[in-house]
């Protein structure tokens, strides 16, 4: 057992200043930036449990956990701001700190095991524990995988090429092995021998995630591509009240007209619209339908584009993907509505497949890529490219974009997305963002590039959440020993 410096409690000190400072301000801190909705700071997830991890050789259980869950609470308050947009403040505020408390409860029984055992089972806990964690939470959740630290990751080229094998969990995972190496090598500093095993094993998994990004990085692709073009417009002009009449649904449709027309004159042979461009009513149905197979007609493209379907009893949020001669070859439904905005529609089932000329493309819309196993079928299905009609918060708009790319890098295809108030992206099968553009202070926004175009399955297409899973009936092993000493202590007691 490492020497233990109790908090004295009953008087300040420069220790229990120090303590604050290092087991709450300052994993707090990093919580708060390197989890925030930017990415920005992506590297301070990976150094932020480390105080947690250490805490308990230091104070008792009871301070550590308190320790932890004041740090926790302090960094999902960047997310605070967001959650009240999307949910009511009770439900905001409860999802905060039961957030806070799961990751209390895991790192301080994590570093439990560390202080007092030191070996390799100790070294995994936390890992293994927190991926658990994840796997359950975005096989249980409406929100699939919103909450995921994986995506503070998704501009570290080589390190998220790791979806491909094992999905978000795969990257969860590296990022929490990482503090609890740091942390044994903390509580170990003493034992070479141990350091030297820890430094090697890092050296190791590390070298070959990296190894394995680079590799898939600069792995050669097929030389198949097309020009894609992302047309958005000012967000009033979807708001409902510039598409009631006939006479406003002719004006809207007249700008996303012209905006057509200029980006298919680039060469752009697929035209993509966000979600719920137009309000679909038995009014305007006739006047929208007819005058959007004109418009590809006229500029010789596909188009696709989100539509708010009203025009029946059943409403739907829908895409439609219309070819360049006009004729409709699909409509898709959304199959992920979001809580407390889209009550009013009704869940598709399908998958949104299409060709483009010998290869397969597919259509999902926006929280649609918040899940994981939706999207991987599109993989099975050999998709080459993923386009994704999408209407963001402003807020997260970097936050969605890369969850949605995330998928792309799960499946091996390219993803086109076009956002009301976030953000017009297109990206290849590794990650890369080839282009990019806002529409998040409401402007309208054009983005015009080249699709790589390459179905590649990928073992994540194939297997799924195979690494999640596997980490769950590991920490069942984990936790079960623990579960009976608390049992037989109880019964002894």
């Amino acid at each position: 057992m490492p020497p233990r410096y109790r908090l004295a409690i009953d008087r300040p000190s420069l220790i229990q200043r120090l303590y604050v400072f290092l087991f709450i301000l300052l994993p707090g801190a990093c919580w708060y930036w390197g989890n925030g909705l930017s990415g920005e700071y992506w590297y301070l997830v990976w150094l932020a449990p480390v105080p947690t991890l250490v805490s308990p050789a230091y104070t008792d259980r009871k301070t550590s956990f308190l320790f932890a869950f004041v740090a926790c609470l302090m960094g999902r308050l960047s997310w605070f701001v967001y959650l009240h947009t999307v949910v009511p403040p009770v439900l905001a505020s409860l999802l905060t700190g039961a957030l806070a408390y799961a990751f209390a409860r895991i790192a301080v029984y994590s570093g439990v095991q560390l202080c007092t055992k030191r070996n390799w089972r100790s070294l995994f806990t936390y890992p293994v524990l927190m991926t658990a964690f994840e796997y359950l939470v975005l096989t249980c959740s409406p929100d699939g995988t919103a909450t995921s630290m994986a995506y503070t990751q998704s501009d570290v080229l080589p390190i998220i090429q790791s979806a491909s094998l094992a999905g978000t969990p795969g990257i969860t995972f590296l990022v929490s092995l990482f503090p609890a190496l740091c942390a044994f090598g903390w509580l170990a500093w003493q034992q070479r021998a141990r350091i030297l095993q820890a430094a090697g094993l890092a050296l190791l998994i590390y070298g070959s995630v990296l190894g394995y990004g680079l590799l898939r990085l600069h792995a050669p692709m097929s030389s198949a591509a097309l020009q894609a073009g992302v047309v958005v417009l000012d967000e009033t002009k979807h708001h409902t009240d510039q598409q009631d009449s006939q006479q406003q649904m002719r004006a809207v449709l007249a700008d996303y007209g012209r905006a057509i027309t200029t980006v298919a004159a680039t060469g752009a042979q697929v035209v993509l619209l966000p979600e719920t461009a137009f309000r679909l009513t038995p009014l305007t149905d006739s006047l929208v339908m007819n005058s959007l197979r004109h418009m590809a007609k006229r500029a010789n493209t596909r188009l696709i584009v989100g539509l708010a379907d009203y025009s029946q009893p059943d409403a739907h949020n829908t895409a439609v993907v219309i070819d360049a001669s006009g004729s409709l070859l699909t409509t898709y439904t959304k199959r992920h509505l979001v809580r407390g905005f889209e009550s009013q529609f009704s869940a598709g089932r399908q998958t949104g497949l299409f060709p483009i000329d010998t290869l397969q493309a597919g259509v999902a819309i926006c929280k649609d890529l918040d899940f994981p196993g939706t999207i991987r079928d599109y993989g099975q299905a050999r998709t080459a490219v993923l386009f994704v009609p999408a209407n963001d918060f402003r807020i997260d708009d970097w936050l969605h974009a890369r969850m949605a790319i995330l998928r792309g890098v799960e499946n091996g295809f390219s993803v086109v997305r076009a956002a009301r108030q976030g953000r017009l992206t297109i990206s290849d099968s590794r990650g890369r963002v080839l282009r990019e553009a806002k529409t998040t202070i409401g402007n309208q926004s054009q983005l015009i590039g080249t699709v790589p175009l390459s179905a590649q399955t990928t073992l994540f297409t194939r297997a799924g959440n195979w690494f999640g899973l596997l980490n769950l009936v590991v920490a069942f092993f984990i936790v079960l020993p623990y579960r009976r000493r608390t049992s037989v202590l109880r019964i002894t007691n």
